[in-house]
């Protein structure tokens, strides 16, 4: 037999007598305590899952009582789907009816372009000294400083990244044949919104008009790459495109140019003219009869543009940013434009809020065909609330009934056997006036003998026919079932509801044992201190008597 340090003088193995007389004084307490603690535990796990699903169940309660359930609008629209050309939202002072509705044009922001041969590289530079370019479509506006040097690479960059940029994305296009166009596209919509790029740090004489810049470098080569009697503005101009400009801004003026699109040969002078000393190109003095120009040369910047990589627009502006941009044809921004019942409506975007009393209308395409809309109740949204308070009372009253079954944590608990009979009293209570409807089962819900509710769609939508007005104030007027279930569930909610006091007061019930049970502990700690001062005690005074026979028995052993 293995003895140990207490036993040693005696023998005798205390240490185990010791353990032994200890587990049987506490072992059965403390499971007991223990035991208690995790009852306490799983009753509360228990009640926080009872205040979840009353809360699941509150918020589809508050749902059906929303003043706005009953006064909302639907709109049908008939178009196809994957095909729709409106998008309608309503709310509740939208009036029922009909309504012909045209998408005639959608609105739209606003394109720029560089003219053809301006730039053949995104290494070009645009600028060979510090300038300004200023963006304005409306009333949005931002500027950028523009440093010499600047490549159109990194004006694209600077113009994308500016963190002023009101919505205006630059890129280069490369057509594959030796022209690379910038452009630059605003998302600005509506009509007056059209994107304008101006210098603002344009040169003028003293008469205020355009100069050369003069500290361009080598400026009489360029003017030798383009003499003075070429290109004839009768030439047709290559690449050009076939949308052409209403609006050219060239070194810091704008130009119009005329409804054919062409430009007024008095205007298509003054672009192109500069003066001699500058080493200026001179416009061709000959013009068409008629005062104007062709289609193909409507682009007059592009006819004084050479396409190689010195034409960039330091060599065509006086400070060589920006001049030779355009509008093409049909870029400019524009409204939204829908028919309402004959009535044509404009809007500088696509989203009518104000057209139609109580309706928003996003027009998604242009159509030519004429799109009916019907207004009518939200009969609809009003039969899926109901569905999901149908689901939402069937989850609690199954959870109460289960976590309260004989055998379950909260079997016996008042709280739930009040909150069950409660909830069932004010579903079978009458509601609202007494008009076609009373209660809930006049509305095709049925409750079978387990407490669960149904719903017959048939006859809902028959009750529907039969008296909408008078469905709202059964559900959810002053006196409907919504407001009487939202009271209720008052009492159980909330950091004063009764699910949180008795959450509370289990909390405590399991403090106060825990506190029990660790003095308890404490109490057989000191027990066993005890124990052992008494069995060393023993176990010396055994060793002394163990010492003293031996002695005994050594001396008779000599006799």
């Amino acid at each position: 037999m293995s003895v140990g340090s207490l036993g040693a003088g005696s023998g005798l193995d205390l240490e185990s007598l010791v353990k032994q007389m200890v587990s049987a004084q506490k072992d059965a307490k403390v499971k007991l305590y223990q035991d208690k603690i995790d009852g306490y535990e799983a009753e509360l796990s228990a009640l926080g899952k009872v205040g979840s699903a009353i809360d699941n169940f509150k918020s589809s309660v508050k749902a059906l009582n929303d003043d706005e359930l009953f006064t909302g609008r639907d709109a049908k629209i008939a178009q196809t789907e994957g095909e729709e050309v409106i998008a309608i939202t309503t709310d509740s002072t939208a009036s029922n009816g009909s309504y012909a509705v045209d998408v005639n044009q959608l609105a739209k922001g606003s394109r720029v372009m560089s003219a053809p041969g301006t730039f053949s590289s995104a290494d070009d530079v645009v600028t060979k000294k510090d300038a300004q370019l200023t963006f304005k479509a409306g009333s949005n506006e931002f500027s950028l400083s523009v440093a010499g040097g600047t490549t159109l690479s990194e004006l694209r960059n600077q113009i994308n990244t500016s963190e002023e940029n009101f919505g205006v994305s630059a890129n280069l296009v490369d057509d594959g044949s030796g022209n690379l166009f910038f452009t630059a596209t605003s998302s600005i919509e509506g009509a007056g919104n059209t994107l304008k790029i101006i210098n603002s740090s344009a040169v003028t004489d003293a008469d205020g008009n355009p100069v050369v810049d003069t500290s361009v470098e080598e400026p009489e080569e360029v003017v030798e790459d383009v003499p003075v009697d070429e290109p004839s503005i009768d030439d047709p101009v290559e690449d050009a495109p076939a949308d052409e400009v209403d609006e050219l801004d060239i070194e810091g003026d704008d130009y119009d140019f005329a409804n054919d699109g062409s430009i007024p040969a008095d205007e298509a002078k003054n672009i192109a003219d500069v003066e001699e000393d500058n080493d200026a190109v001179v416009a061709p003095e000959d013009t068409e009869s008629d005062s104007t120009l062709d289609d193909e040369s409507e682009i007059i910047a592009a006819a004084t543009m050479e396409k190689n990589t010195s034409s960039t627009l330091d060599n065509l502006t006086t400070e060589g940013v920006f001049a030779g941009l355009y509008t093409p044809l049909g870029d400019e921004a524009r409204d939204a434009v829908i028919t309402v019942d004959g009535i044509q409506i404009r809007n500088d975007t696509n989203t009518f809020d104000d057209a139609v009393a109580g309706l928003s209308i996003e027009a998604l395409a242009p159509t030519d065909k004429t799109t009916k809309v019907d207004i009518s109740f939200d009969q609809k949204t009003v039969q899926e609330t109901i569905k999901e308070f149908i689901d939402s009372y069937n989850d609690i009253v199954g959870m109460l009934q289960a976590s309260s079954d004989k055998g379950a944590v909260l079997n016996g608990n008042s709280m739930i056997r009040n909150l069950q009979s409660s909830l069932s009293t004010q579903l079978m209570s009458s509601h609202g006036s007494s008009g076609t409807f009373t209660s809930i089962f006049d509305l095709g819900v049925k409750m079978d003998n387990k407490g669960q509710l149904s719903f017959n769609d048939a006859k809902f939508n028959e009750a529907m026919k039969r008296g909408y007005s008078e469905i709202a104030p059964l559900i959810s007027g002053e006196n409907g079932l919504a407001q009487s279930l939202e009271n209720l569930l008052d009492n159980y909610t909330g950091s004063g509801g009764m699910t949180n006091s008795l959450k509370d007061s289990v909390r405590r019930s399991i403090d106060n044992t825990e506190g029990t049970l660790e003095a308890y502990e404490d109490r057989m700690v000191k027990y066993e201190e005890s124990l052992r001062s008494k069995f060393t005690s023993l176990d010396s005074r055994l060793a002394e008597m163990n010492s003293q026979g031996g002695y005994l028995n050594s001396v008779l052993s000599k006799m």
